[in-house]
């Protein structure tokens, strides 16, 4: 399956805008929405468009703005947007290279009725452009690494937008306690979700201050926010409904703390997501996670002391709520963990084991053998090379709903794999298949019957050509991920092909340092292959003439 008809009618306008008369008056705002959304991902806002552009689609009826993945978007065409009287309720502003304060301070004039606003990966934002933002509608911010603010700029955008309820601040390294405890102080009962990942300056005071002032708080990520104290976070177990709690890499907290949080968390019955990737375990954390009946998704990755009684005290008691379960990279597991697994959970939709060494994982066939297997989404098995092919066909073959499937590093993965997931899994979006031994012709199997497909990772299979990317290109218009390093016999133009057919961006990682110098690949006319050309004889030119006798 290829394009609709309507995204192949907006993409023939998205490249002859500027030769189409009277334009917007044929347009819906849905359709400038998205016109504007796609010229930014293809890199259509020229000089010689953008005048189009302001002058057919931007209105005073917009009101989702996504100006994402472009450098071509800068401050002059925020000013312009800004003079267009519209008032948007959603805009994204994502990895605008071009985007400074004065960009953003224009922009701020329109932004007093936004609920949604995305300012990600902005690198020259400081805390100039950021206070200008005012709006007491705003539900949902999410600042995400623009690295050029600091507490003062966070602190003022709080104040001016008191209202906000998710708040999004990940990878602002600059930020310290003062500024969480400030919107903690400020959002206080209408913060619900909060994300802080990788801020290395936040302690326990920020957690202490959430807990006191943020009662509704449900959702809360401090992965990687290595000075956070376990003090603070027993405190916020104690006041706050939990649903969601992610401590991964958290490594000043405690087992003792840990155990503390999780007791307080299971008084409440709250508690339905834990990721504690990298941190310690002991007998009594086990225990206190397996009696907390609301829990539902449990990642324990790289959890050093986890081993097989672990996991059977775990999924005797809640395996039968489970829905999430990741246990890659415990290398303490051995099948005995595989059968406690296949035992007790029955309502599994993700299982992740990746970096399992001493897992053969024959009884884990078992789960995909019944009427469990339509139930999952998302298997993850990537570097669990012991794996029997027996397992893996009965995953491809009987899990029809997947969505995600990574089995990089898998030797056992042949064409014949991917010919049962075009075959049984339809559903597809990502899949990983990096370091396996599959051709051209398995590759286009699922890209002819899997069109669904926004991620796929075949680096270091060194057999692919351009024919597995011209035929992704033309069957799976919704890619944006492509990971092709070490493919050296895969062109830079079909991959430029690839990305001029998708409907949205595409991240390519294609470092080939193993191409032979002067590589060359065309397609073969007579048998439909693509071929290394570079290194055939050259034939001696021959000139032809023609006598003509009069």
């Amino acid at each position: 399956m290829g394009k609709t008809l309507r995204d192949c009618c907006l993409a023939c306008i998205a490249r002859n805008i500027s030769t189409i008369s009277r334009l917007g008056t044929f347009l819906s705002v849905r359709d400038k929405e998205i016109l504007l959304e796609r010229l930014c991902w293809h890199g259509l806002l020229t000089t010689q468009s953008i005048p189009n552009v302001t002058y057919h689609l931007f209105s005073d009826t917009l009101q989702r703005v996504n100006l994402s993945y472009c450098n071509q978007v800068d401050d002059k065409l925020l000013e312009v947007l800004s003079q267009s009287g519209c008032k948007p309720t959603y805009v994204t502003i994502h990895e605008c290279s071009s985007v400074t304060n004065r960009g953003i301070i224009s922009l701020s004039k329109i932004l007093w009725d936004v609920e949604e606003l995305k300012l990600r990966r902005l690198k020259q934002i400081t805390n100039e452009g950021i206070q200008s933002i005012a709006s007491k509608s705003l539900k949902y911010l999410n600042l995400r690494k623009c690295d050029g603010i600091t507490d003062a700029g966070l602190i003022a955008i709080i104040r001016n937008c008191p209202n906000i309820e998710k708040l999004n601040v990940c990878e602002l390294h600059k930020l310290t306690d003062a500024s969480l405890v400030f919107v903690a102080q400020t959002l206080g009962s209408k913060l619900v979700k909060l994300k802080v990942k990788d801020i290395n300056l936040i302690t326990l005071d920020s957690a202490f201050a959430l807990g006191e002032h943020c009662p509704n708080l449900s959702k809360a990520v401090f992965e990687s926010c290595v000075k956070l104290g376990g003090d603070g976070l027993v405190h916020m177990a104690e006041s706050c409904p939990l649903t969601y709690l992610d401590l991964s890499f958290c490594y000043k907290v405690s087992k003792e703390h840990l155990d503390i949080v999780i007791n307080n968390l299971k008084a409440k019955s709250s508690l339905k997501r834990f990721m504690s990737l990298g941190l310690g375990f002991s007998p009594i954390t086990v225990e206190l996670l397996s009696s907390v009946p609301s829990l539902t998704h449990l990642c324990l990755c790289g959890v050093v002391e986890l081993n097989d009684a672990m996991v059977d005290v775990i999924t005797r008691n809640v395996g039968l709520n489970l829905i999430e379960l990741d246990v890659s990279g415990c290398l303490e597991l051995t099948d005995v963990a595989c059968i406690s697994m296949v035992k007790h959970c029955r309502h599994l939709e993700k299982l992740g084991m990746m970096n399992l060494r001493e897992v053969r994982g024959t009884e884990l066939s078992r789960l995909f053998l019944d009427k469990r297997a339509e139930n999952f989404k998302c298997i993850t098995l990537s570097g669990t090379k012991n794996l029997p092919i027996s397992v893996i066909k009965a995953i491809v073959e009987n899990c029809s709903n997947l969505e995600v499937l990574t089995m990089a590093g898998l030797k056992s993965i042949s064409d014949e794999i991917a010919f049962s997931v075009a075959a049984h899994c339809r559903s597809i979006m990502q899949i990983s298949f990096r370091n396996c031994d599959l051709t051209d012709l398995g590759v286009c199997q699922i890209a002819i019957h899997c069109p669904k497909l926004v991620m796929i990772a075949l680096a270091g299979i060194h057999d692919l050509t351009d024919k597995c990317i011209i035929a992704l290109a033309e069957n799976c218009p919704c890619l944006n991920e492509l990971y092709l390093s070490g493919c050296a016999k895969i062109t830079k133009q079909a991959v430029t092909y690839l990305m001029d057919c998708a409907i949205g961006w595409v991240y390519v990682n294609h470092s080939t340092p193993n191409a032979p110098f002067g590589l060359l690949m065309a397609k073969d006319l007579d048998k439909g292959e693509y071929t290394r050309v570079d290194d055939l004889p050259l034939e001696p030119l021959v000139r032809r003439t023609n006598a003509i006798h009069v």
